[in-house]
């Protein structure tokens, strides 16, 4: 099984609907949401499964690599 970079995942929040779908299919120990009830934000997942990603209704979950440079505002 390959292993994966970690990733960063951001949510657009105008777009979530806060379904909790993210975090129902998310394998990570419990824990790894944010106040909103989806997926932690800002944290490196190194899973990277992508199953929040792929399960949102609304495409309102994105990515970066963990190890790329953040972009200033």
């Amino acid at each position: 099984m390959p292993k994966w970079s970690p990733l960063i995942f951001y949510v657009d929040w105008n777009a979530c609907i806060r379904c909790g779908a993210c975090v129902a299919v998310c394998p990570q120990e419990a824990g790894f949401t944010t106040p909103f009830d989806t997926i932690a934000v800002d944290i490196p997942c190194d899973i990277a499964c992508m199953a929040c990603e792929k399960v949102c209704p609304v495409s309102a979950i994105t990515y970066r690599n963990a190890t790329a440079q953040k972009v200033a505002a």
